[in-house]
Parts: C-alpha cells; sequence; structure tokens
C-alpha cells in the first residue's frame, strides 16, 4: 500500500489501528510546515522543534480516542499554537515578567466540564464569527482556519497589508465583545485563545 496517496482521513484511520507506517506519513507531511510556524513566533529551532514533537507525541497517545471537528492540519496548527502559548507563558513566569498577567495558562487536569463548557464556547465564537461583515469573515477564515499570514491575505484579496491587519483586528474586538456578553469568556481555555489573539 501506498501511504503517501492515501487522503487524510484514511491516514488517520490507520493511526487509530496502530499502523506506525500512517502515523509517519502524517508526520512527514506536516512536520515541516508546523516547525517553520512555530519557528516564525518562538525564533528559537529547539523550542520549536520540542513544540512539535510534543503535538506529535500527543497525536500517537491519542491516536485510538482522537475525535477531530475539523481538518487534521487545523487541529495540528492550533495544537502547535497551544504549545508555544505554554512556552511564552513559562519563560515570562521564569524570567518575571509582568506580562504573564496578559498570558492565558492552560488548566491543570482540565475536567470533562472544562471540555464540555469549551465546546460551547468554540460554538458561540462560530456564530459570532458568522455575524461578521463578509470582508471581515473572509480575512478572519483565512488567518485562523487556513493559517495564511497577513502578506498572504492581503496578496490573495487584492488589499493592503495594513487593511488586512485593520479588518483582523477590528474582527477579532469584534468577537472577543460577542463572547463577552454572551458569557464570560473562560481565558483558561487555550484552544479558544487562538481564535482571539493576533
Amino acid at each position: 500500500m501506498k501511504y503517501e496517496n492515501l487522503a487524510e482521513t484514511e491516514l488517520l484511520q490507520l493511526v487509530a489501528a496502530d499502523d506506525g507506517a500512517a502515523y509517519e506519513v502524517l508526520y512527514n507531511r506536516y512536520w515541516q510546515p508546523l516547525f517553520l510556524f512555530a519557528y516564525k513566533r518562538l525564533k528559537n529551532k529547539e523550542e520549536s522543534k520540542d513544540a512539535v514533537q510534543d503535538v506529535f507525541i500527543n497525536l500517537w497517545k491519542r491516536r485510538s480516542t482522537l475525535q477531530l471537528t475539523a481538518s487534521l492540519r487545523t487541529y495540528l496548527f492550533t495544537a502547535v499554537r497551544y504549545e508555544l502559548l505554554k512556552k511564552i507563558a513559562q519563560a515570562r513566569k521564569t524570567s518575571g515578567s509582568e506580562a504573564m498577567d496578559l498570558m492565558p495558562l492552560p488548566v491543570e487536569g482540565a475536567t470533562t466540564v472544562d471540555l464540555l463548557s469549551e465546546k460551547e464556547l468554540q460554538h458561540a465564537l462560530s456564530i459570532a464569527v458568522n455575524h461578521l461583515p463578509a470582508k471581515m469573515k473572509e480575512i478572519y477564515l483565512l488567518s485562523r482556519q487556513q493559517h495564511k499570514s497577513i502578506a498572504e491575505i492581503a496578496q490573495q484579496l487584492g488589499l493592503s497589508e495594513q487593511t488586512v491587519k485593520n479588518q483582523l483586528s477590528k474582527a477579532l474586538l469584534r468577537l472577543r465583545m460577542h463572547l463577552k456578553e454572551a458569557t464570560v469568556i473562560p481565558l483558561l481555555f487555550p484552544g479558544i485563545i487562538y481564535f482571539l489573539n493576533i
């Protein structure tokens, strides 16, 4: 069987069945873009490698129980972003930075209730996104779901980078305000943080 030609969903099914070769294909397919994503933010090769490795280790550990509500690509990029937030938070804590107060931290030993609450918050976020003006929504989705850079979005939509930045900032502000009105934003849910911060 040529694993390289298999679709993502087929590979995940094989991984869930303890197929190491399928896991290796997924690893090779996503490692480099995830590393570049991490390195662009951390500017540290070892820390970036560690973040990506942790995500893949976790993927293997959870292979039989993992249930994705989005694509594997979205899941992996969001998971790496979460790892980066943890590393940045740890670095700030070590340095005693006051900026630590602004960094949401994960809850140790999150319960099923926590996960359900986060799921509800994700649903509220989806509703808020659907209420954004069309162009603003498009820019937000290109940034958060397709993980495109400001420059890439500007080029794709024929807009200036500043316009894209402005629209994305406005979108994030609206989403935060919507969620504050709908519910108290639980800042300790890292899965949400990626979607609400630049």
